[in-house]
């Protein structure tokens, strides 16, 4: 079934007995990602002081280290398998040497790839994972990402890899959230690693019949036995479903996935990825620079590597998060911030209506330089359905177009969005009332038409 498995060590292979309730109370962060909570701090020391206590509990914890049941038989039967194995941890690499130590040196060779926590990459920014498929030379669909907590799933999910989680481990932990939120619910669960082998036994090739399937992102869908599909990441699930190989059509399939459904992604990745490609958004080179320039264990880069930006509609904060996974400096906007608050994002409610005059001022007032870019995405399901997010009408009216001047650089800053196009407005409408409100408009898209309803990508200046 899977050409590669990767997994990740705390609370998957091994039993470390971290405290994360002592954790959280000794870091003050009661919810949400530690990783993504100690990014959005602008004081270096503060960083340091947490990463330090994390550090203590962490090493304090690899001196009892405990295999999980069922760990020496699951790494035996993918010993004698072709399966490529990797281990991806944000622990640091002596806790991967205590991991060794306590199941044996010889098994190393097992990990064809193993990155911790100072590789450039951590979870859940997705490039870790599709840097472990470069290595191999494989079809992230064809990965399967293993690990007990929400970020396992998310990067494994965002990278279009199939995704598992072992039921029981960090995030449902006492102190921790309770979930899964939106992009981070696995394509299939198990109890244990015992489960999982016997799972893994089950799918292989020669009980599941798709040996020798061509399951490479140019398969046709009537290539792929349907009861294997829905086990694969969704970069092949989606690909093997369209009737169409060309661009635009794989880009409207992927708008309208499911982030609620097993296996999928936060929305708005595609887009993320667009916006990286035509210089409008620019990444760090490293996952979480600032806690690395400020805590070591991680590498840094340059602070101005990855831009400021402002996600307005943040909504569930599935995309926010994997902004701020990238290096980005993110701030998510809503009326209700609520859930991004409990992923550890740092978010502003909008005052007021939504998108109103006057509706960003507590933002620009908490902003200590301006924005580079404001970013706007809205879900074709989401708007389907009514359930989150902003049309061209609102996001792009007037009003909004001279909240956004109050928070971008002027000049160089810029507006991002991939919305809906409202019902009784035309996409020259909406060109022409970003001209008018003194926007250069850099890009400015007509896409496929999604549930019977256009959808637009602008990225516009104001002057």
């Amino acid at each position: 079934m899977y050409d590669g498995v990767v997994f990740d060590m705390d609370g998957t292979l091994t039993q470390a007995h971290i405290d994360f309730a002592d954790m959280r109370a000794r870091t003050g962060i009661p919810v949400g990602d530690l990783f993504v909570a100690m990014e959005s701090w602008e004081e270096p020391e503060r960083i340091k002081q947490s990463m330090d206590v994390i550090l203590e509990i962490e090493a304090e914890a690899a001196k009892s280290v405990q295999g999980k049941e069922g760990l020496m038989e699951l790494l035996q039967m993918l010993k004698q398998s072709d399966v490529k194995v990797a281990l991806v941890t944000r622990n640091t690499t002596s806790s991967v040497a205590a991991f060794f130590q306590l199941i044996g040196e010889e098994w190393r060779s097992l990990f064809s790839e193993i990155r911790t926590r100072e590789f450039k990459y951590v979870k859940p920014d997705k490039r870790l994972l599709l840097d472990v498929a470069e290595a191999w030379q494989l079809h992230p669909g064809r990965l399967l990402m293993v690990g007990d907590s929400f970020e396992d799933v998310e990067v494994g999910n965002a990278a279009g890899t199939a995704t598992c989680l072992i039921a029981g481990g960090g995030n449902e932990a006492p102190g921790s959230n309770i979930g899964p939120p939106a992009g981070a619910i696995p394509t299939f669960s198990v109890s244990s690693l015992v489960e999982l082998r016997q799972f893994l036994q089950d799918t292989a090739p020669s009980s599941s019949g798709v040996q020798g399937l061509d399951l490479s992102s140019s398969s046709s869908s009537s290539s792929i036995d349907s009861s294997s599909l829905g086990l694969l990441g969704w970069s092949l699930r989606s690909s093997s479903e369209s009737e169409s190989d060309d661009d635009e059509s794989a880009a409207a399939a992927m708008s309208w996935l499911d982030p609620t459904a097993p296996g999928n992604p936060a929305a708005g990745l595609d887009f993320v990825d667009y916006l990286v490609e035509v210089g409008a958004l620019c990444t760090a080179s490293t996952s979480f620079p600032r806690m690395g320039a400020a805590a070591g264990g991680l590498q840094a880069c340059a602070l101005g590597g990855g831009h400021r930006v402002l996600h307005v509609g943040c909504g569930d904060g599935a995309l926010t998060k994997m902004l701020a996974s990238k290096g980005l400096q993110v701030i998510g906007v809503d009326a209700d911030v609520s859930a991004g608050i409990k992923r550890g994002l740092k978010c502003v409610a909008f005052d007021g209506a939504p998108l109103a005059a006057g509706s960003l001022a507590t933002v620009a007032a908490s902003l200590k330089e301006p924005a580079d870019a404001v970013l706007i995405y809205t879900a074709a399901a989401a708007a389907a359905a009514a359930k989150q997010g902003y049309s061209s009408a609102e996001c792009l009216s007037a009003a909004a177009l001279q909240e956004y001047r109050g928070v971008v650089k002027p000049g160089s800053g810029c507006v991002c969005a991939e919305v809906p196009l409202s019902s009784g407005s035309s996409a020259a409408e909406v060109q022409a009332q970003l001209q008018a409100a003194g926007y250069a408009v850099d890009r400015f898209e007509v896409l496929p038409a999604a549930g019977g309803q256009q959808r637009l990508r602008v990225v516009g200046r104001p002057q």
